[in-house]
């Protein structure tokens, strides 16, 4: 991120490692575990000055979290300079499973919504709370997919065609397959090179179907 230049993008739509040691696939036996990610032990907020300074006046941040992190993510956010606007809920459709005698079963994640200098939406006012089902662990080609839908949603919501997409933690390239499918450019960032191939091909093989489809 320190590579790209100042006021360079118009949104920053990620899901940064929230800092949960996160490990899916929990309820199979060890053998079908996925690898745990990059940076999760702690939340993950470091980027966040550098997401500031190279969105343009007027873009955008959304960052997924969890709701028991969400107040460092809020406070990091705003030190970096966004103004928080709004908490947006992803509806998964159904749960995880967590603690089975004494928590909620959880179905949602939490969305931070800020902005830099003015902003309005591009289309009619979103709603706070995203339907779109969460992928099963047999979709799944990295352990915190998001499904495409859900990303597309979100792009349309905050950004016009044509505008620059960055997310730093592209995983196996979600947002920028959604960015495609919504005529946005992007620019994805990724630390493992295991994922990084991934999104590599599924950008590759996006790219393809789009150019035929024209």
């Amino acid at each position: 991120m320190r590579g790209i230049p100042d006021n360079s993008v118009d949104a920053v739509i990620t899901d940064p490692p929230y800092g949960i040691d996160y490990q899916s696939a929990r309820r199979s036996d060890k053998s079908k575990w996925k690898p745990k990610i990059a940076n999760d032990k702690h939340p993950f907020i470091w980027w966040l000055h550098d997401a500031y300074r190279l969105t343009k006046e007027g873009g955008i941040l959304l960052c997924f979290c969890r709701w028991d992190v969400q107040e460092a993510f809020k406070l990091a956010i705003e030190w970096a300079g966004f103004t928080l606007k709004s908490q947006v809920i992803w509806d998964r459709g159904n749960h995880g499973m967590g603690d089975l005698k004494a928590s909620f079963a959880p179905q949602h994640d939490v969305i931070w919504f800020a902005v830099k200098g003015v902003f309005r939406f591009p289309d009619k006012r979103p709603r706070s709370i995203i339907k779109s089902m969460r992928l099963s662990g047999e979709q799944l080609l990295h352990p915190n997919e998001k499904p495409i839908d859900l990303m597309e949603q979100l792009i349309r919501a905050t950004t016009k065609k044509g505008d620059t997409v960055l997310d730093p933690f592209l995983g196996s390239g979600t947002t920028a397959i959604a960015a495609l499918n919504t005529g946005r450019l992007f620019v994805g960032i990724e630390k493992e090179e295991k994922y990084c191939n991934i999104a590599r091909q599924r950008i590759e093989d996006q790219t393809s179907q789009v150019l035929l489809s024209l």
